[in-house]
Formats: C-alpha cells, sequence, structure tokens
C-alpha cells in the first residue's frame, strides 16, 4: 500500500487534496511550494494519496539525498488521520535505499521511533490569535513592548510591499552579512517561492518606511491554513536601531487578533531569535530532525 513514486508520476491534484484536509496540514507541502523550492521531489504514498510525504531530493558527486529546501522549515507525513509511529516507521523504510545521504525536518505530529536514523529535534515558537489584540499585546515580555514603541516614536510606518524581486534584492543586501554558508541558489529560491505565493494570494510582504520613504526593514509571510507563518524578513542598520521588525510583527499579530489562527514564528534554536520570538508570548514546541549516512568512503567523511 506504500509506494516510493518519481517527480513524473505524482498526481499534483490528488497530493494537494491529501494536504488541505490533514490534520497536521502545512503550506510547505503544497505542490507549488515543494515546485518552487525543489523542483524534482519525489514521494511516498499511502493507497490512493490517504498519505503523503515528499523527498526532497538533490545528486551530488553521483550520488542522489534528501535534503531541506531554503524556507521549509517542516515537512514528513501528513494525513487527515492521526498518524502512529508505525506509519512513519513504514514510510521511512520505504525510502529507496538509493537515497545515500538523508538529512529532512519531519512536522511535530510525526513520532519517530525509527533506530536506523539519528533523531534530533528543533525548536519552532507559536501564538495562538484566538484573543483579542489587548490580551494579546498584554502577553508581551516588558523589553518587546518597549521596542515596539521605540519603532513608533522614531516615525516607522507599515506599508505593504515591496513587491518579490525588490524583496529579494533587499534581503540579499541586508541579511547576506549576518548569515555564514549561504549558498548561491538561495536568493533565486526566494524569489521563485515568495513569486509563487503571492501568485496563490497566500504571501504577504510587508515592509517599514521611515520619515523620508525609506526602506528600513522587510518581512515575508504566508497567510494560509489558519497559519500566518513569519518566514523571511530583515532589517538596515537603521531598521535594527528603530526595532522595525518588532513593530511588523506587532501589526500582523494584531492585523489577525480574535481568529482561528496561530501566528507561527517557524524558529529557531539560535537564542536571539528564540529569544525575539518569545518576547510575543509565543510558546516553544519541537520538530524532530533525522538524518542518516550511507555514502560510501572517502564521501561519507564530507557528510556528518
Amino acid at each position: 500500500m506504500i509506494k516510493y513514486l518519481p517527480h513524473a508520476e505524482i498526481n499534483a491534484q490528488k497530493w494537494d487534496v491529501c494536504i488541505s484536509s490533514s490534520f497536521n496540514k502545512l503550506p510547505y507541502a503544497l505542490s507549488w511550494w515543494l515546485d518552487s523550492v525543489c523542483p524534482d521531489w519525489d514521494a511516498i504514498v499511502l493507497g490512493d494519496y490517504e498519505a503523503v510525504m515528499p523527498l526532497t531530493r538533490g545528486r551530488k558527486w553521483g550520488f542522489d539525498y534528501l535534503y531541506q529546501p531554503y524556507f521549509t522549515q517542516q515537512l514528513g507525513i501528513f494525513s487527515p488521520e492521526p498518524i502512529l509511529h508505525t506509519l512513519v516507521s513504514d514510510f521511512l523504510a520505504a525510502i529507496p535505499s538509493s537515497f545515500k545521504f538523508i538529512s529532512i525536518q519531519l512536522n511535530k505530529e510525526n513520532y519517530v521511533i525509527d533506530t536506523d536514523y539519528h533523531i534530533g529535534f528543533r525548536k519552532n515558537f507559536q501564538l495562538d490569535l484566538s484573543a483579542n489584540a489587548v490580551s494579546l499585546a498584554a502577553g508581551y515580555h516588558r523589553n518587546c513592548r518597549r521596542n515596539i514603541q521605540r519603532a513608533v516614536q522614531s516615525g516607522c510606518s507599515i506599508v505593504e510591499g515591496p513587491m518579490p524581486p525588490v524583496f529579494t534584492v533587499f534581503i540579499e543586501k541586508n541579511l547576506e552579512r549576518q548569515l555564514s554558508g549561504i549558498r548561491r541558489f538561495f536568493y533565486p529560491s526566494l524569489l521563485r517561492v515568495t513569486s509563487a505565493s503571492v501568485q496563490h494570494q497566500c504571501g504577504e510582504i510587508v515592509g517599514i518606511h521611515n520619515r523620508s520613504g525609506e526602506l528600513q526593514a522587510a518581512a515575508w509571510f504566508i497567510i494560509t491554513m489558519n497559519r500566518c507563518l513569519f518566514l523571511v524578513c530583515a532589517s538596515t542598520p537603521a531598521g535594527k536601531e528603530n526595532q522595525a521588525m518588532s513593530l511588523i510583527v506587532d501589526h500582523m499579530i494584531r492585523k489577525h487578533a480574535g481568529s482561528r489562527m496561530v501566528f507561527d514564528f517557524a524558529g529557531s534554536n539560535l537564542p536571539g531569535i528564540a529569544y525575539f520570538n518569545a518576547g510575543f508570548g509565543a510558546s516553544e514546541t519541537l520538530y524532530p530532525v533525522i538524518s542518516r549516512n550511507t555514502l560510501p568512503l572517502p564521501f561519507k567523511l564530507f557528510k556528518h
């Protein structure tokens, strides 16, 4: 009943129906998202798309491998029915042995006990938006409220946009110095997926202008599946000084307050970012990371 499907054999319509009806649905697993971040993704499928798992694949040194694409925090197994740990094990066992290196992130509803993999966990932060804006703001930490006030007093103002091409250039200019090991396809992938999200009417890019109309900060959000995902952001040096990003997050929380949505900070294990996220009253959750290395020597030494 569980089978491996190469990309050409995947029925995208049935796939998206399964994802959209899953109790653990996430936009990362929709076919258009996967097409944007990993065009040749494969899949493991149960029956007639009763449960599915994307396999985000790559190839290097003549070997196939599975990796976690940029901007895609959690994948793994999705199903309308509760996912037992035995189903997780069965799906993982169905991954072809031709994938000699595997390092992927499952979703928090995938309980893993498979001993063939090294299993770790990463942090995420989420905030229930069912309360009204006043109640949510009362849950902010004191320093968070102070940062928002600083942004307001500096004259920062919220604007819609910029559009994906300008946003991508802004991110590249202001984020690259902060990140080590960024690969050359990071920014082309960002442009593809932000553009696709706008096309599918669930992507929203929010900016901050100073009094002179200059862009000081920008952030990309996905609003769908009862979730507001906070995915990629950057600030200019002046924007950081003015705490512009705190004002953007506060704006989005207030905008969706009183809904059934969850504000999903999409990370992070990094202490500084985790502190920022927790400052808005968000709660920590964990999701599994699995890895396995069956590369032959000497290639095995280059992956760990």
